[in-house]
């Protein structure tokens, strides 16, 4: 959704299935997709005198597990449509049935099936399988789909590298993304599928487009979205670096590693502040020396990575947008004009508040990436 110069009317319509069955009398619900590393969650509210006979209110109350799938979409025929005509946002599984007899409205609650993954605790360690190997196993353990791309390394041989951090008891999730940090992936769950594949590149993908344009002596600013908070994390900006110290056996030897092997130093007046930036350590056995400023690097980026960040970006609800986009963010004139990567989008539907969304991204300043 780019224009803002043409506007048109819209018609957005939600569906919500229980436990696979289309249900009528939800009054509105909301779903939050977070970034790869949290489960996302939803909530979804109904009119309990709305309700068909055989999943009214006593049904509710009756019920001890309950699955939820909530659909957006844009129908062509506004008042005749299914959900196969909508897109499926989430599907999980109710934390929580909160019902008031007052009102008599009921509420559920609850985490996508990243939940599964979560909630799992494991001391395996499947050292002869690839990361696409134990995925799929992990997926179908659980009953999701597994949808992975194929690597080639055993995961032996990464813990060989990184054995201490891998002895402790973990969930599968800290496991899952733990492996697709290795190998460069991303890892996430939609519906009941788990995904396990190479982050978007962003000279491949066409980005989502959040324009603004200033005010002229003709007219005001215009822009595609309703609120926009921009902000600068200045620990960043003033540089930061990352040392890595380590004590390889084999060799006999510690050493430790920096990247950036410098950092800025700000000045104000004559004198010198911040020299030397914020420094980040982390001590971690059995490295060597390529490894260890292999570790820092990926470290560094993603520290710098929450330099730049959009907040509180709400605008009309659009399918387009995915927590796998990438945002070009334009028309400020400022350094925040660039790209970013969505940390959160959460998108609600109501009968009387219609379609909307409200984004939180993030990324690095373009002049805080080193060039090694």
């Amino acid at each position: 959704m780019t224009a803002f110069l043409a506007p048109i009317g819209r018609q957005p319509r939600g569906a919500v299935k229980v436990n696979g069955e289309l249900i009528k009398g939800w009054i509105e619900f909301e779903l939050s997709n977070n970034a790869y590393f949290s489960a996302d969650t939803f909530r979804c509210s109904f009119a309990g005198a709305m309700l068909p006979d055989d999943r009214n209110v006593i049904w509710f109350s009756e019920q001890q597990d309950m699955f939820v799938e909530l659909f957006i979409g844009f129908p062509q025929d506004p008042t005749n449509f299914s959900p196969s005509d909508l897109q499926s946002w989430i599907y999980g599984q109710v934390d929580h049935i909160d019902i008031d007899p007052i009102t008599n409205t009921i509420e559920v609650d609850g985490r996508d099936l990243t939940r599964v993954f979560i909630d799992e605790k494991t001391t395996q360690k499947w050292p002869n399988q690839t990361s696409s190997q134990i995925a799929t196993m992990l997926a179908q353990k659980h009953g999701l789909t597994p949808v992975v791309t194929a690597t080639k390394t055993t995961v032996g041989k990464y813990y060989e590298i990184d054995h201490v951090n891998m002895a402790d008891e973990r969930s599968e999730w800290d496991i899952l993304n733990y492996l697709a940090d290795l190998e460069g992936f991303k890892v996430w769950v939609r519906g009941q599928s788990l995904y396990f594949q190479p982050a978007p590149d962003p000279t491949k993908t066409t980005p989502y487009s959040i324009v603004y344009q200033v005010a002229t002596t003709d007219s005001g600013p215009k822009a595609n979205f309703e609120r926009l908070k921009m902000k600068r994390a200045l620990t960043v900006s003033r540089g930061i670096q990352v040392k890595i110290r380590s004590w390889n056996k084999k060799y006999a030897k510690g050493f430790s590693v920096s990247y950036p092997s410098n950092v800025k130093t700000i000045k104000v007046g004559q004198s010198s502040v911040g020299a030397g930036g914020q420094i980040y350590s982390k001590t971690i056995p059995n490295l060597t020396q390529d490894q260890a400023l292999q570790y820092a690097q990926k470290w560094y980026g993603q520290l710098v990575a929450h330099e730049m960040r959009l907040e509180d970006l709400e605008m009309p609800g659009d399918n387009d947008l995915d927590i796998t986009s990438i945002i070009e963010f334009g028309g400020t004139g400022t350094a925040f004009d660039q790209q970013y990567f969505p940390d959160n989008i959460s998108r609600r539907i109501s009968f009387d508040g219609g379609y909307g969304m409200t984004i939180a991204a993030k990324n690095h300043a373009p002049d805080s990436t080193v060039i090694v």
